[in-house]
């Protein structure tokens, strides 16, 4: 998924609330998520599975730490939190530089969650 594609998902939603500065534009610009273009995918069914769980799309922060994605919210029911820490799990199976399978590396001065074409791309750029 590009960035154009995401932009394009997240104007049809109308946005996310910003949870920092709630009086600030809607957030239309996937720059907002500081990940690689290969989570954008299950960052798009998370937003879609939550908004479907009741959540009034504030988000704080979205982020790679460690290797995993960091989906950071406001107040939510427990089921909106479970389905987060679902996607978290599912980050750390899915490459972020092109979402196919991938597992995270340790080994190359970074926690990050790479496919097998991917981490050796970077090992060799070490």
């Amino acid at each position: 998924m590009t960035k154009q594609e995401m932009n394009e998902f997240l104007e049809s939603i109308g946005g996310l609330v910003n949870g920092w500065k709630r009086d600030d534009t809607p957030i239309i610009d996937a720059g907002f998520f500081s990940v690689g273009y290969g989570w954008y995918p299950l960052i798009k069914d998370l937003i879609t599975n939550l908004i479907d769980l009741g959540w009034d799309k504030e988000v704080c922060q979205v982020k790679e730490k460690f290797g995993g994605l960091r989906f950071y919210i406001n107040d939510a029911t427990d089921e909106v939190h479970n389905r987060i820490r679902e996607a978290e799990n599912l980050s750390y199976e899915t490459c972020e530089t092109c979402g196919e399978e991938g597992k995270l590396r340790t080994d190359i001065g970074w926690h990050t969650t790479y496919c097998d074409k991917h981490y050796e791309e970077r090992r060799r750029n070490i």
